[in-house]
């Protein structure tokens, strides 16, 4: 069937208007996998490690090093910079655990001149070692300031991903941004799959309950430098006999 001269024209002028792609990153762009860490102790030097006195005895084994996390934390900035060249996404830190990530991921990003916005949000999942499976959420003035922006959540730790399965959904709802990613400093490897999936990973380690860099058991050893495996001994402390 033969178009009339008037449809040809409407078609013309439909087919000739461009509307904007909602924003993808570039598939031909190549991030660096995370470093596994593996199951049986890797034998690292803990000799030049420097904790306060009152953690002796409270470590199994040392996990990571400080200088490996700042190393991956700039590779990581490097990835986030190559997806986001040009477009200023916000970090969103989960506080408190992911606070020393946050703040090294920031600096590189700063090195590599990527713009961004900074907010904070604190939610929990977790008593002692287990989490409760459900949620408390802190911050909830923010979600203003999401609304059409690229969010790239950045986390301490993904396991079971209970936490964040739970926050994105509301995120999304509520702050009703252009985009949600995670950047995770460590994933676990557990038997069941995570709920969700870190776009952004630094380390896969296996399934031990650690400690450091952030990273806390009932509110100690956030204060550390590096990343360890707690111990019995630490699992027992009495944190109230502290000053």
């Amino acid at each position: 069937r033969r178009l009339s001269f008037k449809q040809n024209e409407l078609y013309r002028i439909v087919t000739s208007i461009v509307l904007p792609l909602p924003y993808e990153a570039p598939t031909n762009t190549i991030m660096a996998d995370p470093i596994i860490i593996p199951d049986d102790s890797r034998s690292l030097d803990a000799s030049d490690c420097l904790y306060p006195s009152e953690y002796e005895g409270h470590f199994s084994t040392l996990m990571i090093k400080r200088e490996e996390i700042i190393d991956r934390t700039t590779a990581l900035a490097k990835d986030i910079h190559n997806h986001y060249k040009g477009r200023r996404p916000v970090l969103l830190c989960v506080l408190k655990g992911a606070s020393p990530f946050y703040q090294h991921l920031l600096e590189a990003l700063q090195d590599l001149r990527q713009g961004y916005y900074m907010e904070f949000l604190r939610v929990s999942s977790y008593e002692g070692t287990s989490t409760t499976g459900n949620i408390t959420i802190e911050g909830e003035k923010l979600y203003k300031d999401l609304k059409g922006k690229d969010v790239i959540i950045v986390e301490d730790i993904v396991d079971t991903g209970t936490t964040l399965s739970l926050l994105i959904p509301i995120l999304r709802k509520k702050a009703e941004p252009k985009s949600i990613e995670i950047c995770s400093l460590l994933t676990k490897r557990l038997e069941e799959p995570a709920k969700v999936d870190a776009k952004y990973v630094g380390f896969s380690i296996p399934n031990h309950f650690i400690i450091g860099y952030g990273l806390d058991y009932n509110e100690l050893y956030r204060d550390l430098k590096d990343i360890w495996v707690i111990s019995q001994q630490g699992i027992d402390f009495d944190a109230s006999t502290l000053d």
